[in-house]
């Protein structure tokens, strides 16, 4: 990951607290409200926060939120349920992230890609409490920037 600047750091902070304060990732509108900027400037930082490989993921062609890695902006089948939140992640692996980035117990409901059975993992006072299954990486970890959204 690149050295951040000052505002880039400010603006993907931003974005995280966000996230877990309101369950949805931020628009650009609000993202330019908080950081005092116009839109077309904080579309640029979205940008270099997404070619630096920051965890901030852009939707193809705009300046819109697709991925604040490891929450996703959109509904997915890996939903994260802690209390009153929900979040979803693009995988079961971001969807256990997203209890460590949020240091919270909650449960993450999915199913088998194979068999279709449900499935959920659970984490209790920080540890993982139910690991039934298996977790399967198709793509090297090496490699995952190569395509994200596929990762």
């Amino acid at each position: 990951m690149a050295s951040l600047d000052s505002t880039e750091k400010r603006i993907r902070l931003y974005i995280y607290e966000f996230i877990l304060r309101s369950d949805r990732c931020p628009t650009l509108n609000e993202i330019s409200l908080e950081a005092d900027l116009n839109p077309l400037a904080t579309g640029r930082v979205l940008h270099e926060l997404e070619v630096t490989h920051s965890a901030i993921v852009l939707s193809p062609g705009s300046s819109n939120i697709w991925l604040a890695d490891p929450f996703a902006a959109l509904p997915t089948p890996y939903p994260v349920i802690s209390g009153s939140h929900q979040w979803f992640g693009m995988c079961v692996w971001d969807a256990l992230g997203i209890l460590v980035v949020a240091d919270r117990d909650g449960r993450a409901p999915s199913l088998c890609p194979v068999s279709g059975d449900a499935l959920e993992l659970r984490v209790e006072s920080g540890t993982l409490a139910s690991s039934e299954g298996v977790v399967h990486f198709a793509v090297p970890a090496a490699n995952w920037w190569e395509n994200i959204g596929f990762t």
